[in-house]
């Protein structure tokens, strides 16, 4: 359903620029966060790394980044000092290669890798009584994509939350090669190209880094290294197969959805107003303002995370 009785977002002047809104909450709001690291090791002998807020809570909250991100990205500290203080244990998932440390296999993470979420909830889920899931941008697509593929018939997953999502990969990656969009593009490729440099040295017959530094976009750098390293024939295949907006039919877990109109990431495509309208469980909020993964009033008050609170209070 589409959700109208919210809160209005009313952000100051500077805070109501789709940029500035999306640039200034990482700069100017600093949060204090003291995690103990867990190691989870997979299946496939790679590894990802979780910080926690562990209290002996009987709810949880699992946190999942977005991309290039870790459990130090400022969104991230913010939910998890919210959730701490409101008697939940927090589990803030990095990534593989992610969160400081170079994961093992030449693969790593993409937009639509649900194994190591779901192999980390089937892990705590005997020690609590409820456990809530907030994902923002990348890893609020594969929270998406894991709610689709994963059924929530045993109500393991009380309630969600996803924000600033690019459920159309290729609609997304679109819009960031466009005008000064492109300077958000340039910032993810020179951090994804550093940790390509990286891992052509553990793995240099499997990965040529060739005409790297002539990369310019995510369908180039889709297209030569995230399609084939993980399983998929080109960029296209990639984004068609792992983009969430595919799967939202199948969602029956309790999911608050929320999108800015002025985030500079998503294309028109990533506002699927027509399979939320009717969805008995997705909520979607639709913001005039918010930016990418911003969504403050000023420099110190979020509108995002009381509202998400407030939904998890609900559920």
């Amino acid at each position: 359903m589409i959700v109208t009785d919210y809160p209005e977002i009313k952000p100051n002047l500077l805070y109501r620029n789709k940029h500035f809104s999306t640039i200034a909450p990482s700069l100017f709001r600093k949060h204090t966060v003291i995690y103990t690291r867990k190691r989870i090791t997979t299946p496939d002998t790679d590894f990802f790394n979780v910080d926690c807020i562990l209290r002996n809570n009987k709810r949880a909250v699992v946190l999942l980044h977005g991309l290039e991100g870790s459990s130090n990205s400022q969104y991230i500290k913010g939910f998890a000092n919210l959730f701490a203080n409101q008697q939940y244990d927090i589990h803030a998932i990095n990534f593989r290669g992610c969160g400081g440390e170079s994961n093992l296999l030449p693969s790593s993470y993409h937009s639509g890798f649900t194994a190591d979420l779901k192999l980390y909830i089937e892990q705590i889920l005997p020690k609590y009584s409820s456990i809530y899931l907030i994902g923002f941008s990348l890893g609020g697509n594969v929270m998406l994509k894991y709610l689709a593929e994963y059924n929530n018939t045993a109500n393991i997953i009380k309630a969600a939350a996803v924000v600033s999502v690019p459920v159309d990969l290729k609609g997304a990656a679109m819009e960031l090669d466009n005008g000064f969009n492109r300077v958000y593009m340039q910032r993810f490729i020179n951090s994804l190209s550093k940790k390509i440099l990286a891992k052509s040295k553990q793995f240099p017959q499997q990965i040529d880094i060739k005409g790297l530094h002539s990369i310019k976009n995510f369908k180039q750098f889709d297209d030569r290294y995230t399609a084939p390293l993980h399983g998929f024939a080109n960029a296209e295949e990639y984004w068609s197969k792992c983009s969430s907006i595919n799967n939202l039919n199948t969602i029956n877990t309790p999911t608050l959805f929320i999108n800015s109109r002025n985030d500079p990431f998503l294309s028109a495509s990533c506002f699927p107003y027509d399979e939320i309208a009717d969805h008995p469980f997705l909520h979607g909020i639709f913001t005039n303002y918010g930016g990418h993964v911003g969504f403050m009033l000023n420099s110190k008050t979020s509108w995002l995370e009381p509202i998400v609170f407030s939904f998890f209070q609900e559920e």
